[in-house]
């Protein structure tokens, strides 16, 4: 009896101590790479599967079962939307209009927002510059609290959005999701710097 209690034991502590971020999902591991990203996976929470949805696609989710809360994370490179900027200002005619990729985090963080929301418009409250360059070694963020859309809710009603602007490198989005606000309140604090720019 003894030795089937020892084997138990041993096997609980290889699963719950061999997570480390060589086990992250590959798309997830080379967008943390391209970004220059760090992410520390929380006590007491484990990867939950990707949910394909029309309203926000994302590329790492985790879940703490216990407290019936789930984040999402989605990753955004400006590499490539830079070298897009980059050509059509080369190429631009008289009264085009080019806009930096470093310009456009506000308008498409209210885009995901509106997606994620099923259509609405909430306020939004951003970062202070200091406090999110401390916090997150980003340029900027912002926040806002939705009732999620069905779609990328699932089970979930409300979403706290969160998303990090580094200049000439990502745009990052986190989505808090539980069924209540104080659920997300309360839980919101010991996974809130797993993800951010080195």
């Amino acid at each position: 009896m003894n030795k089937m209690k020892y084997l138990i034991t041993g096997i609980c502590f290889v699963v719950l101590t061999s997570f480390s971020s060589d086990n992250l999902p590959k798309q997830f591991t080379d967008l943390l790479n391209i970004t220059k990203m760090t992410f520390d996976q929380p006590d007491q929470y484990f990867e939950t599967p990707v949910i394909e949805n029309p309203q926000m696609n994302y590329e790492y989710a985790i879940i703490n079962n216990a407290k019936d809360f789930e984040i999402r994370y989605a990753i955004r490179p400006l590499d490539e939307r830079i070298k897009n900027h980059n050509e059509r200002e080369k190429n631009k005619k008289p009264g085009d209009i080019n806009i930096h990729p470093n310009k456009l985090h506000t308008a498409t963080f209210q885009a995901v927002v509106f997606n994620v929301s099923g259509g609405k418009f909430p306020k939004i409250g951003e970062f202070e510059p200091e406090s999110v360059k401390k916090e997150f070694n980003a340029d900027w963020g912002a926040l806002t609290m939705v009732e999620v859309g069905k779609e990328f809710g699932t089970d979930y009603k409300y979403c706290l959005l969160i998303t990090i602007h580094k200049d000439d490198v990502a745009d990052a989005y986190f989505f808090y999701l539980s069924n209540t606000k104080e659920d997300i309140t309360k839980n919101m604090q010991a996974p809130f710097h797993a993800l951010r720019f080195k």
